[in-house]
C-alpha cells in the first residue's frame, strides 16, 4: 500500500515556512511532504536531473554527438548555462571510460610486463638458462668476481646482481626487499642507483597484474595534464582565440574520445571487439568536423589542421605515457 503524502508547515530542505496548500517550496523547489523517498524515486530523480531534455546534460546530448563543435561554439558565444559544464561532462565520461578500461584490461591482459599469449615475463633477462648456471649460494659467494658470468659490469645492475635478484624473487614471499638489497650490496651504490635497484626488486617481487592496475590507475591523472597541452596545440593554430576557449574545446573533444573508447572496451569485454582503425577513424572525423564548425574553416583547411593536431598530440601522448609509466614505477 502506497504511503500517504503528509504536507508540512515548513520546508524540510531549507526551513522556509510553508502554507498547507503549497505542493512545492517556493524557495528551493523541493516537494512538500514528510515521507521518506523510495529507491525507485531516487533513481528517477537521478535520471531526471541528468538525462531529461530540460536538463543541462540532456540538452547537451544531441549537439555533443551529432553536431561536433556546437557546444564549444555556444560556450564561446556566452551560452554557458543552457548546456552541461564542460569540466563536469569530462569528469563523468572519463570516470565511465576508465572503469570499463580497467575491466577490459583484467579480462585480456595479465600484466603490463607480460605478453598476452604467454606467461613468460618480458622483464630483462641478461642471463640465458643453461645447464651450467650457478646456484644462489655460489652467486652470493664473496670470492665470486662480478663479471664471472660474462658481460662485465653494467648500470644500474650488473650480470651477477641480475642473477641474484632473479633467483631470490622466484618465490615472491621467501625473501624481503631488504634481504635482496643486502645480497646485491645495494647500500654501496649511489642514491639514484639504490632507488632504481630497490624499485626493480619491488617490481620483480610484485604480482604483475597488480603492477598493471597501478599503472592504469595513474593514466587519468596523465590525461588530465594533457588537456591543457592539447589546448596549447589549438592555440598555436588558432591564435586569435582566447586560450580558455581552446581548453573548453579540448574538454569536449576528449570527452567524445572517452565515449568512443568506452564502446571499444565494452565490445572487448563481450567478445565483439571493434577494430581500432574504426575507433581512430571516428575520432578523427569528429575532430575534423569540430574544428570546421568551431573555427568556421573551409574543408581543406580543416583537414590540414586536423592532421597537424593529430600528429602533434600523438607525440605528446607518447611522451606523456612514457613519463607516466616511468614515474609510476619509480614510486610503486
Amino acid at each position: 500500500m502506497k504511503r500517504r503524502k503528509n504536507k508540512t508547515d515548513s520546508c524540510l530542505n531549507c526551513g522556509r515556512p510553508l502554507d498547507i496548500s503549497f505542493d512545492y517550496c517556493p524557495a528551493c523547489g523541493q516537494e512538500n511532504n514528510d515521507r521518506q523517498i523510495s529507491f525507485r524515486e531516487l533513481l528517477g530523480d537521478f535520471f531526471a536531473n541528468y538525462f531529461s531534455f530540460d536538463s543541462r546534460f540532456g540538452r547537451s546530448i544531441y549537439p555533443f554527438f551529432l553536431k561536433p563543435g556546437t557546444l564549444t561554439s555556444e560556450f564561446m558565444a556566452g551560452k554557458r548555462v543552457h548546456y552541461a559544464n564542460p569540466i563536469r561532462l569530462y569528469l563523468v565520461l572519463s570516470l565511465v571510460h576508465f572503469f570499463f578500461l580497467n575491466l577490459s584490461t583484467r579480462e585480456r591482459d595479465p600484466g603490463i610486463f607480460q605478453s598476452k599469449n604467454t606467461t613468460t615475463s618480458v622483464l630483462p633477462k641478461p642471463i640465458e638458462d643453461n645447464p651450467d648456471i650457478l646456484t644462489l649460494d655460489e652467486i652470493k659467494g664473496d670470492t665470486l668476481l662480478k663479471d664471472s658470468l660474462g658481460g662485465g659490469p653494467s648500470w644500474p645492475i650488473n650480470q651477477r646482481d641480475w642473477q641474484v635478484i632473479r633467483e631470490m624473487t622466484k618465490d615472491k614471499n621467501e625473501y624481503t626487499v631488504a634481504e635482496i638489497e643486502d645480497a646485491v650490496h645495494n647500500a654501496e651504490n649511489t642514491y639514484i642507483t639504490r632507488k632504481i635497484v630497490r624499485q626493480i626488486i619491488k617490481l620483480m617481487k610484485a604480482d604483475l597484474a597488480s603492477v598493471n592496475q597501478y599503472l592504469l590507475k595513474n593514466i587519468p591523472i596523465m590525461m588530465f595534464f594533457l588537456l591543457p597541452v592539447f589546448a596549447l596545440l589549438l592555440k598555436l593554430l588558432f591564435r586569435k582565440r582566447l586560450y580558455i576557449n581552446h581548453l573548453v574545446h579540448s574538454l569536449h573533444l576528449h570527452s567524445f574520445a572517452f565515449v568512443i573508447l568506452t564502446i571499444m572496451w565494452i565490445s572487448e569485454i563481450i567478445d565483439m571487439a571493434i577494430q581500432e582503425e574504426y575507433i581512430l577513424g571516428t575520432v578523427m572525423v569528429y575532430l575534423l568536423i569540430s574544428l570546421k564548425n568551431t573555427y568556421q574553416l573551409k574543408w581543406k583547411t580543416a583537414i590540414g589542421k586536423s592532421i597537424l593536431i593529430a600528429f602533434g598530440y600523438s607525440i605528446c601522448l607518447t611522451i606523456g605515457l612514457a613519463m607516466e609509466i616511468l614515474i609510476s614505477l619509480l614510486f610503486y
